[in-house]
């Protein structure tokens, strides 16, 4: 079985990492397949939005430190991060770098680079059995993709990120919530029902605005009011005469639900 593995339900991909005797430990292997995965599934028409979990018992332990150890990384991985994006994606990080949504369906403990991907999905659900931990700190480290320094803040607020980031200190899935970090809290054994029903409400609507948006949420954190404005007055009025808004209008006028193109 490959260690990442990828299935797509309906217009759902479903990516997995797959080590659970490791607990998913991430390898440099599993890293280059994430990422074509997730290319892939960008360019897949069929695919509208994308559903990250992990097998067995653990979202993902991080990094693998026993390759780490023996094979260091010749660049950091924020380095990485970026070089192969282009200018109109939405953000320089691998799950935020396509413009269909992504979930994350938190199934227990998730540290390290595992929480960094847990940071990079636009959406998370925890199971009850699920933790969250940026221990860089404890390994002589910075958040290793960059996320947890730029995102996690902007998520919960600059005091709580500072408060997980200076300790490293490992928080379950109800402190998770009660800081805004996930949506919501469910039962181990309705995740993936629950992740699977919230992707199919994310697919319902016209792919080519999603991604849109998704575009506008990400580069609106960092730029002045007037420059967002800007691109957004564009950005709708090119869209004005895609085929999605042609068919949202007429799917409304004819009471029935639209057939989308993503154009």
């Amino acid at each position: 079985m490959p260690d990442v593995e990828f299935t797509v339900e309906g217009h759902v991909g479903l990516l997995r990492f797959n080590r659970p005797e490791r607990m998913n430990a991430i390898t440099y292997e599993m890293l280059a397949s994430i990422e074509e995965i997730t290319r892939e599934a960008n360019a897949d028409d069929m695919v509208r939005a994308v559903v990250v979990t992990g097998a067995g018992r653990a979202f993902s332990a991080g990094t693998d430190l026993q390759q780490l150890s023996a094979q260091p990384p010749p660049m950091g991985r924020a380095e990485s991060y970026g070089r192969a994006y282009g200018d109109d994606t939405p953000a320089p990080w691998t799950f935020p770098s396509i413009k269909k949504p992504v979930i994350a369906a938190i199934n227990g403990p998730a540290v390290g680079l595992g929480a960094e991907f847990t940071l990079q999905c636009d959406l998370r659900l925890a199971a009850e059995s699920a933790r969250f931990g940026w221990v860089f700190v404890h390994r002589g480290l910075v958040p290793d993709t960059a996320a947890g320094t730029w995102l996690l803040s902007r998520i919960i607020g600059l005091q709580q990120a500072a408060r997980l980031l200076f300790t490293g200190e490992i928080i379950g899935a109800q402190e998770a919530k009660s800081i805004g970090y996930v949506l919501d809290v469910v039962p181990d054994s309705e995740l993936m029902d629950r992740a699977m029903a919230l992707a199919a409400a994310v697919t319902r609507g016209s792919p080519l605005a999603a991604g849109e948006i998704k575009r506008l949420l990400y580069r609106g954190l960092v730029r002045p009011p007037m420059d967002h404005l800007a691109d957004s007055t564009a950005t709708i009025t090119r869209m004005f005469q895609s085929d999605d808004f042609k068919e949202g209008v007429r799917a409304f006028l004819e009471k029935r639900d639209p057939q989308w193109t993503g154009h």
